[in-house]
């Protein structure tokens, strides 16, 4: 088995230690600063607020190489109706806390790319005209001061192939060129199409490439393929995002797969066409879904299972290109989505823009060299901690202003020097702060105001922009059924309210104080 340099495995795990208090929120709420990870040079990083952060040596990790796969759109229900999907537990760790910042494809994917709770890098929607899309991306600068840019100064390959972020691009140089830190970026240019799996224009490296309406045209096949060249050529240290657009609704179906899960039907858990109790107001008096409403639901749910069986294929793909090259040996395998989805729950139909679990909580399976197969972790995980978790990785400091930090030591126990912890995150934020259109391919009627959300292991807080504020235990109601806001003890609620305050207004350094407050 290789081994990289110790010079390149300095900080590649995250140790949370206070280091310093500060005021903040108008002096009302003390946050501290503390270190959740070193740089890969050991060297000190000085930040805004308090002293630098001391260096901290780890043992060094086999992984010189990291591939993400993600998909669009995947719950874990529909995950657990795919069996090729559900056996990847059994090979790889499977994070059961994982929470995305916002369950919105451009918001979640900026969050993966910059480290940033959505409340900081403000992508707030799929769309310019309200403030996201890549419009909002380009325009704040952060191409040229993201995860790609990170790794290519430290000479790491890099590659995209598949979605890249809602409205890319604007205009045909952005669809003749490569955005920074990107070796290879293969990517669709054209989202109707690319959505349907069919007739869609495919920028290669800034060459456009028309595709057809033939089965060997299906864009899901044709992007895998381009991922095991990238595979089969790549020399380490490599980083690749394989980004599908399945199972996102209309769920293109691959021939082979077409009549795989015929008669698939929407899991009936307690929460199926059941009322909230004490709901917010956008869900009170939402009738029963009428038998026609269900029987479709049923359809969809079949058709987005067929769908996500083309994700099963990426994966698969991926796993048996490493082994080819003889990277399976040094190559972390993360298999996640970029938000969850709901159908028929809470009397809803179909959407994923709630706080509950169903949307925000997603599958998260690591896969390599040092996870151990078939574990599962329930600590808290934030979608922020994606991008300095593959930074550590692969030996690129992430800058101070990052939210998140890395969880190699979470997933590798072994990687951590003598005595330290692998972190102590107790809680992760999901906002949603941004609307959308009828033009937004996520355009939801029925959604819930603007929100921001705050998941423990024990407890979901929510608050809204119109004041109401829910509360569900995640022990007793894991299906999130009950809001008990008003029965709760006081002292659980106003610990809770003051870890949420801290965490909705924290960035960069507060955030790894905010995060690991005590939790009722």
């Amino acid at each position: 088995m290789r081994h990289r340099r110790p010079d390149r495995f300095a900080g590649i795990v995250a140790v949370v230690a206070v280091v310093g208090v500060i005021a903040l929120i108008s002096g009302a709420i003390l946050l501290g600063q503390v270190t959740r990870s070193a740089t890969a040079e050991s060297t000190h990083l000085t930040t805004a607020s308090g002293p630098p952060r001391e260096p901290v040596t780890y043992a060094s990790s086999s992984i010189r190489n990291v591939v993400l796969v993600l998909a669009d759109d995947l719950d874990w229900r529909l995950w657990d109706e795919v069996p090729r999907l559900k056996a990847l537990q059994e090979r790889g760790t499977t994070l059961t806390n994982y929470v995305v910042s916002d369950s919105l494809c451009c918001p979640s994917r900026t969050t993966i790319f910059r480290g940033q709770y959505v409340h900081n890098h403000q992508v707030l929607s799929n769309e310019a005209t309200s403030s996201g899309g890549w419009p909002t991306f380009r325009d704040k600068g952060y191409p040229s001061d993201c995860l790609p840019t990170w790794l290519t100064r430290a000479g790491v390959r890099t590659g995209l192939i598949g979605k890249y972020l809602n409205e890319y691009p604007q205009t045909d140089a952005e669809a003749t060129s490569k955005p920074p830190g990107w070796d290879d970026f293969i990517v669709p240019t054209t989202p109707v199409g690319a959505y349907r799996g069919y007739d869609y224009t495919l920028s290669v490296n800034g060459v456009l490439q028309q595709y057809g309406s033939t089965p060997r045209d299906f864009l899901n096949d044709v992007l895998d393929d381009h991922a095991a060249r990238f595979l089969a050529t790549a020399t380490s240290p490599f980083f690749l995002e394989l980004a599908s657009f399945t199972p996102h609704l209309p769920s293109p179906v691959a021939v082979r797969h077409k009549g795989s899960h015929k008669g698939a039907k929407v899991p009936r858990d307690d929460a199926f066409n059941a009322p909230v109790v004490n709901p917010p107001s956008w869900l009170d008096g939402l009738p029963p879904l009428t038998k026609a409403a269900i029987k479709a639901l049923d359809r969809t749910f079949a058709q987005r299972a067929e769908s996500a069986e083309s994700f099963a294929d990426s994966v698969q793909t991926v796993l048996d290109s490493l082994v080819a090259s003889g990277h399976d040996s040094d190559t972390l395998v993360i298999v996640t989505s970029d938000n969850g989805f709901h159908m028929g729950s809470y009397r809803t139909r179909r959407g994923k823009r709630t706080a509950f679990d169903a949307d925000t909580v997603v599958p998260f399976v690591a896969i390599g060299p040092g996870v151990t197969p078939g574990k599962r972790i329930e600590d808290m995980v934030s979608e922020t901690d994606l991008g300095p978790t593959v930074a550590a990785l692969l030996g690129s400091p992430s800058p101070d202003w990052v939210d998140g930090a890395s969880i190699v030591g979470l997933l590798d126990p072994s990687t951590l020097a003598y005595g330290a912890k692998p972190g102590t995150r107790t809680a992760a934020l999901s906002e949603s702060l941004g609307l959308s259109s009828p033009s937004d391919p996520d355009f939801e009627l029925l959604a819930p105001p603007t929100f921001t959300a705050m998941h423990t292991r024990d407890w979901l807080y929510v608050e809204s922009l119109t004041g109401e504020r829910e509360l569900y235990d995640r022990r007793t109601d894991p299906l999130e059924l009950t809001n008990v806001i008003d029965t709760a003890p006081e002292e659980t609620v106003l610990t809770l309210q003051r870890q949420f305050e801290a965490l909705r207004t924290c960035a960069g350094p507060t955030c790894h104080f905010a995060d690991s407050m005590p939790t009722p």
